[in-house]
């Protein structure tokens, strides 16, 4: 089975996810089931900044592993922005990553072309998963450009599949004409 997409967006600036459904749905692609709050919930945690927020760490403690099992239960690819990620130093991210397992993470960045993407995310994420989109972009057309990500990846997926496909078909004639 494939693994299903995870589209992280990292910020820096945060966006209006409700308002960007209906664009997420033409690349057939699901919003996890869960209040702003654990969103919220979820970059403090990683960036363990629960002091500087007024919050004490039991409030805050397994907010990003409650939306990653919430993304994972919706069974199709997932868009999950949580913009204070993007100040992560190399081991936040990693521990973010780290409660990705079952997904394919592509990694959304709104930073523009000023500011340079954070480095603790490029290392960790596979190459070309990761997306620098203009800054300043409305909800809709961050959508837009998501379900088009999206719609890359599967595109590459199938390609990768016909690909597989053609070989053992290949094998399938050799043996059928011995």
């Amino acid at each position: 089975m494939a693994k299903r997409l995870l589209l992280l967006h990292i910020g820096p600036d945060p966006v209006d996810v409700s308002a960007m459904t209906d664009g997420l749905a033409l690349g057939a692609i699901a919003v996890p089931d869960a209040e702003a709050e654990a969103f919220a919930h979820a970059g403090i945690e990683i960036r363990r900044a629960h002091k500087a927020a007024g919050l004490k760490r039991k409030q805050v403690e397994g907010a990003w592993a409650s939306v990653c099992r919430r993304a994972y239960r919706t069974k199709a690819d997932c868009f999950v922005s949580v913009p204070d990620f993007f100040g992560a130093n190399h081991e936040q991210a990693a521990l973010a990553l780290d409660h990705t397992v079952g997904f394919k993470v592509v990694l959304v960045v709104t930073s523009g072309f000023d500011v340079e993407p954070p480095a603790p995310w490029m290392s960790l994420v596979k190459d070309g998963r990761t997306h620098v989109l203009p800054s300043h972009l409305s909800d809709e057309q961050l959508a837009a450009q998501v379900a088009r990500i999206a719609l890359i990846e599967e595109e590459a997926r199938l390609d990768k599949r016909i690909a597989k496909i053609g070989k053992l078909r290949k094998q399938v004639n050799k043996r059928l004409a011995a």
